[in-house]
């Protein structure tokens, strides 16, 4: 029999009395069970209990170093105040009709409305035509305001300075807010059209320009060096640049004649005189608007330049065109610029002169020659300030449109390297883009000038309502001309000249103020 059966141990408890004292075991039992406890216990390290909490501690903080970010990322926006969207997403389900106020359909649409419909098909765009005048005026602000009123456009096309009063008055959209919710990256633009923006609507942005104006001296080098005249180079002034032009030879003939500066292909010594004070940071009137300040040191020194380059040949003056009225062919205008043609040393011109030297050579086989730019000469005491800045027309939305964030999507689009890029390519390049600085030809030239400048801050007639201004100078453009007409043939002297000029421009100044009265 086994010893595990049942009858085994009744046997055993039964041949054994129970004994006292071992709460009814025998010691032999007693013995087994002891060794079989003895046998199961295992020796505990009290040590390691004590220092479980700190080892536990320790392995949360390793974690948490490798982890942080991924915690942070979990936890952060649990703990940061939630912003509230500027401008809510484009629903591609929805369809509706985004209206743009601009001067010609075709033209926009062409540039910016299909492109637009592409990215964006549940949409359609149509432009409201604003008139024959695209370049709104201030006469037409009662015009835009009543086409904002009735049509209700969500995007508009402006001047400058109907962008200025329209932000002021609160008809436009504050772009800040949207553009820090999108990330737009305003630092590959140009600065000086942004600025310009901000300060014609008190520091905050209600829309953008794809395009500015700026002129750069250009040079042309194979004159230079066949006279042996050093190059120019930016940060001179204009007494400097005229110093200049004057080292060429003017008795040549024909084919012979070279000039030391072209000015202007359609100006005259009056409106060199009128750019050169500019640039020395001189105004017409005074603060108050309503004094003409034309008889004074500086206005004598800027004709006095401007009427010696003319008189002794040494500026191009544009021969008059036998029927001015009439049209002229690009090839024609190419063949009578003597810049184009290599005969001028200088020319103060914009962005739109050196892709006419490019398609001169490239489409009418027109000979070409080394030439560069240095930037546009400059007051000694501002010497980075352009002065023939302008800023060109801004893409706004309507502060009453109902499709904000449709009329944002179109801006930003106007403003996009990939739009500017087509319009460079299409259009001949001949704007000047607020993407210049990286979007310029890759052909060795100094682009530089065109965007390392800034506009100037003073000079301005700021003093006058930009429309008696408008006024204004329609007025005493023809009396300059007269005036300086006869400085340079030798039949007035400069200070009898000046001296006409400001009895005639100060009844200019205020029928012009009387006439913005009525």
């Amino acid at each position: 029999m086994k010893h595990n059966e049942p009858e085994y141990w009744e046997k055993q408890l039964a041949n054994s009395p129970i004994p006292k004292g071992e709460a009814g075991f025998s010691k032999d039992l007693m013995q087994k069970i002891k060794e079989r406890v003895e046998m199961q216990e295992r020796p505990t390290n009290r040590r390691w209990l004590k220092l479980a909490p700190l080892l536990a501690i320790s392995a949360m903080l390793v974690i948490g170093f490798f982890q942080w970010e991924r915690l942070e990322s979990m936890v952060g926006p649990m703990s940061k105040p939630v912003i509230p969207m500027a401008l809510e997403p484009i629903d591609a389900e929805k369809e509706f009709t985004l209206k743009v106020a601009y001067f010609h359909e075709n033209t926009f649409m062409m540039h910016y409305g299909k492109a637009y419909t592409i990215r964006y098909p549940n949409i359609e765009v149509k432009v409201i035509t604003m008139g024959d005048n695209g370049w709104n005026s201030y006469d037409d602000k009662d015009k835009i305001l009543e086409l904002l009123d009735k049509e209700k456009p969500d995007v508009v096309y402006l001047s400058p300075n109907m962008y200025g009063e329209l932000a002021k008055e609160g008809r436009l959209y504050p772009l800040d807010p949207v553009m820090k919710q999108d990330s737009y990256d305003l630092n590959s633009m140009y600065s000086g059209v942004t600025e310009t923006l901000r300060t014609a609507a008190d520091g905050k942005l209600y829309g953008l320009s794809p395009d500015y104006e700026m002129n750069a001296l250009y040079y042309n080098k194979d004159l230079f060096d066949k006279y042996g005249v050093q190059y120019p180079k930016s940060g001179m002034t204009w007494e400097e640049t005229m110093q200049l032009a004057a080292r060429f030879p003017v008795n040549g003939q024909g084919s012979d004649r070279v000039y030391g500066l072209l000015p202007s292909y359609y100006g005259d010594a009056s409106q060199l005189a009128e750019q050169i004070a500019r640039t020395m940071g001189l105004s017409m009137t005074n603060a108050d608007g309503n004094q003409v300040t034309l008889r004074t040191d500086g206005w004598k020194k800027a004709w006095s330049l401007a009427a010696d380059g003319y008189s002794q040949g040494y500026v191009y003056q544009p021969e008059p065109r036998a029927n001015p009225q009439g049209n002229i062919l690009m090839e024609d205008m190419y063949k009578r610029n003597p810049f184009i043609t290599g005969k001028a040393a200088m020319a103060y011109s914009g962005y739109s002169l050196s892709r006419d030297l490019e398609t001169a050579k490239s489409q009418y086989k027109m000979n070409s020659f080394n030439w560069d730019m240095v930037s546009e000469p400059v007051d000694s005491s501002r010497p980075n300030e352009s002065a023939s800045f302008a800023l060109g027309p801004v893409y706004a939305v309507n502060a009453q449109s109902e499709h904000q964030r449709a009329a944002w999507e179109m801006i930003k689009l106007i403003n996009s390297t990939e739009i500017i890029k087509k319009l460079n390519r299409s259009a001949g390049g001949g704007s000047l883009s607020v993407r210049l600085q990286s979007l310029k030809p890759e052909d060795g030239r100094n682009y530089a000038p065109f965007y390392s400048m800034k506009p100037s801050t003073v000079g301005a007639e700021s003093g006058l309502h930009p429309r008696v201004l408008r006024k204004f100078k329609e007025a005493y453009s023809p009396l300059a001309v007269k005036q300086m007409k006869a400085v340079v043939e030798g039949r007035l002297k400069l200070d009898d000249a000046l001296k006409q000029l400001q009895e005639d421009s100060q009844n200019a100044l205020f029928s012009a103020l009387l006439d913005s009265r009525n």
